[in-house]
């Protein structure tokens, strides 16, 4: 297909799936308009990038989990495309003990290689390592896409000038925290929308190369956490929380690159995880 054409299926199939996600996870009238109105969708068209089907496979891995576990484990092995985001899913299940969803989701991950390999030949996995030998050299590491696009600790430390030893240092410590608290959030009787939101959050937080259209997995957090809130009331300012979460991706850029202040990691982002992860217990 020509390329307009090519691009234009990829977006409105990716952006149906993404709405299906978004629309099972709060099914309410209002639902659909607030998920299409969702700046970082705005963000993500104009890129012509992956966010949609990263948040429809993980949001349809979430709602799976419970009734289809291996279906869930084959949504999670296809993410396997943005490894960068599977880092803490693997860490959930295992507290969760998920071991169908688990080894469904390995042996995803196993038939797509064999399959990319037999078509594609063995060149590919050099090209996959060229290619992100310079995304961490080039774009990440120098910053060659611009420090405001990167909504992560790491990039915020390298905007602000500090060295490559104590940006990853940061990242690192951010990253573990994370996946300490997150661990025990999915072995806790917390409220299953509370440990969907922490993951999408934290799964964005951990990562050190994250950009401003990743962040339509947000959509999966601020639909979970509002359900939750729905269903058992809010606190106060949660409302409030959600909503500048929503608004979040279309500011982060335009203003860490005019007073270098990342919003995307500093934002709304870590306080709705820190709520979702301090909810109490049921």
């Amino acid at each position: 297909m020509p390329y307009g054409w090519g691009l234009g299926l990829w977006l409105v199939a990716s952006f149906a799936a993404y709405l299906a996600a978004i629309r099972t996870i709060l099914p309410r009238r209002e639902t659909l308009l607030v998920a299409a109105a969702f700046p970082a969708v705005f963000i993500n068209v104009g890129h012509g990038h992956n966010g949609f089907l990263t948040t429809a496979l993980l949001g349809g891995a979430l709602l799976l989990l419970h009734r289809r576990p291996w279906l869930a484990g084959v949504l999670i092995g296809l993410l396997a495309y943005r490894p960068q985001f599977g880092v803490l899913i693997p860490l959930a299940l295992l507290a969760d003990r998920r071991w169908i969803t688990m080894v469904s989701a390995a042996l995803t991950v196993a038939v797509l290689i064999m399959l990319s390999t037999g078509l594609l030949g063995t060149g590919i996995w050099q090209a996959f390592a060229d290619s992100t030998a310079f995304t961490r050299d080039v774009v990440l590491e120098q910053g060659g896409t611009g420090w405001q696009k990167i909504q992560s600790v790491f990039a915020a430390t390298r905007m602000w000038g500090a060295g490559l030893p104590v940006a990853y240092a940061a990242q690192f410590s951010l990253a573990a925290g994370i996946a300490i608290s997150l661990m025990w959030l999915w072995r806790s009787h917390a409220a299953f929308e509370l440990k969907a939101t922490a993951l999408a959050v934290g799964s964005l937080l951990a990562t050190p190369y994250v950009l401003d259209y990743d962040l339509t997995v947000l959509a999966i957090a601020i639909a979970f956490f509002a359900r939750y809130g729905l269903d058992h009331g809010f606190h106060a300012g949660e409302i409030s929380l959600l909503a500048l979460t929503w608004i979040m991706p279309l500011l982060t850029r335009s203003i860490a690159g005019a007073i270098e202040l990342p919003l995307g990691f500093l934002g709304d982002d870590r306080f709705l995880y820190h709520r979702a992860a301090a909810r109490p217990r049921r």
